[in-house]
C-alpha cells in the first residue's frame, strides 16, 4: 500500500521532523549533547573544541561511517546545536525534496541537512537531488550530510561515482568528513569518533589534512593542533592567535561541564543560549573574537581571562 508521506512541520525548539529521520511519528527525544559524546568518550575535549569552532563558522561536514548504528545521526544532531544563533535548519526529505528552498530561505543564514546520503529509503537524498544539493554548495549553501563511508577518500569516492557523480568543483565546498567506527570490546559496544580530516585540493585530486585519528577503538583519539589551527585559518579565516585563543577556551569550556555533569541536549541548548547572550551585552570587557562568553564571579572571571588570553593551547602541546 502506498504511504502518504505528510511530514511534521519543525517547532521552535530546531528539532527536525519526526519523519525527518524515519522515526513515523515518534516524539523526538532529549539526545545527547557534544558534551555528553566527549564523557562517553566517543571524542576528547580537544576535538570537541575544534567542532564547536567549526560549526560556530557554519562548515559544511560529513559524518561517515561503515557501520549501521556506529552514531552518525547522534554526531550530526550534537553538531547542529552548535550553529550560529539564528540560524535557519533545513532539513531535506529525501526523495520528495524540490529544492522549494532555495527561493524561500535565506542562503547566508541557512544550513542545510540531510540525514543519509543513500538509497536505502526514501526519506534519504540519492541520485539527482544529490548532484542538485552539491551543486547549491558552490553558490554559498552549507551543509551537514551523513553517508556510509570510511574516511574522505571513500567518501569522495562514493560521491564522484556512478550514480551520483558528483563534479568535483562541487565537492571542494565540504570543510570536514567525521567517521565514526564501532566494535565489540570487553567493555561492551564502543561507537567513536576514528578519524577527523579537513578537505583540501590539489587540482583535481582530493587532499585530506587528518586531524585526528584513533588506531584501534580503544586507542584514545591523537589530536595534530597543528592541523587543527592551519585548518581554521584556511577554511575559517581565523588567524592562529585567534584561533589557538579560540580553541583553547572553548577545550577548557567542555572539561569543565563534563566535570559538572552537564548531560542532555536541552541542558547544553540551555547552557549555549545563556553564554550567548551575555556575550552580546560587553560584560566585563569581553574576549576579542570570542562569540561566547561566561560570567562567573568577577575575580574567577579575571584570572580566566588572563589564563586564556595568555594560553597557546598547552594542553596538548603547540
Amino acid at each position: 500500500m502506498e504511504r502518504l508521506w505528510a511530514p511534521l512541520e519543525d517547532d521552535e525548539t530546531g528539532i527536525p521532523p519526526a519523519d525527518w529521520w524515519g522515526r513515523y511519528g515518534v516524539p523526538p527525544v532529549d539526545g545527547l549533547s557534544l558534551v555528553d559524546l566527549v564523557r562517553v568518550g566517543s571524542l576528547d575535549a580537544a576535538t570537541a573544541a575544534f567542532l564547536w569552532l567549526a560549526l560556530e563558522h557554519r562548515a559544511s561536514v560529513i559524518v561517515a561511517a561503515r557501520e549501521h548504528g556506529a552514531g552518525k545521526t547522534t554526531l550530526l544532531t550534537a553538531l547542529v546545536d552548535l550553529l550560529p544563533e539564528g540560524t535557519t535548519r533545513y532539513y531535506l526529505r529525501g526523495w520528495y525534496e524540490r529544492f522549494v528552498f532555495v527561493e524561500t530561505l535565506e542562503r547566508d543564514r541557512s544550513y542545510l541537512l540531510v540525514n543519509e546520503i543513500s538509497d536505502h529509503l526514501p526519506i534519504y537524498l540519492w541520485g539527482k537531488g544529490v548532484r542538485r544539493l552539491f551543486g547549491l554548495l558552490t553558490e554559498g549553501w552549507r551543509l551537514g550530510a551523513t553517508v556510509h563511508a570510511a574516511g574522505a577518500e571513500e567518501v569522495f569516492a562514493l560521491l564522484r561515482s556512478f550514480p551520483l557523480e558528483v563534479p568535483s568543483e562541487s565537492l571542494r565546498p565540504i570543510d570536514l568528513v567525521v567517521t565514526l567506527g564501532m566494535g565489540v570490546t570487553s567493555e561492551g559496544l564502543l561507537r567513536r569518533v576514528v578519524r577527523v580530516e579537513s578537505v583540501r585540493w590539489q587540482g583535481r585530486e582530493l587532499m585530506p589534512r587528518v586531524l585526528a585519528v584513533r588506531e584501534t577503538i580503544r586507542s584514545p583519539l591523537a589530536v595534530y593542533p597543528a592541523a587543527f589551527l592551519a585548518t581554521a585559518e584556511e577554511r575559517f579565516g581565523l588567524p592562529v592567535e585567534e584561533a589557538s585563543r579560540e580553541l583553547a577556551w572553548r577545550q577548557r569550556r567542555i572539561a569543565r561541564w563534563v566535570a559538572e555533569g552537564v548531560a542532555g541536549q536541552r541542558a547544553f541548548r540551555a547552557l549555549l543560549t545563556r553564554f550567548r547572550r551575555v556575550s552580546t551585552e560587553e560584560v566585563d570587557e569581553p574576549l576579542s573574537g570570542s562569540r561566547i562568553e561566561e560570567t562567573p564571579d568577577r575575580d574567577d572571571a579575571h584570572d580566566e581571562r588572563q589564563e586564556i588570553e595568555g594560553s597557546v593551547w598547552k594542553d596538548h602541546g603547540h
